[in-house]
């Protein structure tokens, strides 16, 4: 009975972690076949895009698997939690996609993309708790997406290469941080946490995989400032 009760109050973080997984792998086998079919043709693509395509797949599942965790347990939240998550998850979301963005397009794209994403992403995670949890996730993407396309581009010059595995790293630790306070915050419900059915899971494998796309399109595809168009 004990054995059962371990088993049911891990099981949204057992499913978070096969999201994460199986998103990993339908995008890296997808972006995989772009490369061949297609990308390995742009010019400097290696040089230019792909430690950066390596960076998105990797910030695509994170915060995928972070909004997972945040989503399962969000009827436990009250207003102090609702806020941190959602601080969290939009300033982590808009400042890694927004750093991303930024490296290879510039201060306008990698703002402007940064900042849409986490915005929307804190503001979404953190609906359950009230117009103040909103807000939080509001200010937090909007911060996150600004300062994440800034730092890139001041160290364009400055051992950016160096400095964006640290960067990243720096996130997934935070992530994982705020997994395990939810964890630990909500210990009294964790038996309540309803475990979502096959369908709930494909549609946000499907969200991260639109998500990690979506990055790649812009990169790729999306105005360059000037300093960058040179390259």
């Amino acid at each position: 009975m004990k054995n059962n009760d371990n088993e049911k109050s891990l099981q949204a973080e057992r499913q978070m972690i096969k999201v994460g997984a199986a998103a990993f792998v339908i995008i890296a086998a997808a972006i995989t076949m772009l490369y061949f079919g297609h990308f390995r043709f742009i010019q400097n693509f290696d040089a230019r895009y792909g430690l950066y395509t390596i960076y998105t797949i990797v910030a695509a599942v994170v915060i995928g698997m972070g909004i997972w965790h945040v989503k399962s347990y969000r009827h436990t939240f009250n207003c102090s939690m609702g806020m941190m998550a959602g601080m969290t998850v939009g300033m982590m979301a808009g400042f890694l996609l927004g750093a991303i963005v930024g490296a290879t397009n510039g201060m306008f794209m990698g703002s402007v993309y940064g900042m849409v994403l986490g915005m929307f992403t804190g503001a979404w995670c953190a609906r359950c708790c009230g117009i103040m949890s909103i807000m939080e996730g509001l200010m937090a993407g909007l911060m996150g997406g600004l300062m994440g396309a800034m730092t890139t581009v001041m160290m364009l010059n400055d051992n950016i290469v160096l400095f964006m595995p640290i960067l990243v790293g720096s996130i997934v630790v935070i992530m994982t941080g705020m997994s395990v306070m939810i964890y630990k915050e909500s210990s009294e419900y964790r038996n309540e946490v309803k475990k979502k059915d096959k369908y709930e899971m494909l549609s946000y494998i499907s969200l991260i995989f639109v998500l990690a796309m979506l990055t790649m399109f812009v990169m790729l595809y999306g105005p360059k400032s000037a300093l960058l168009a040179a390259y």
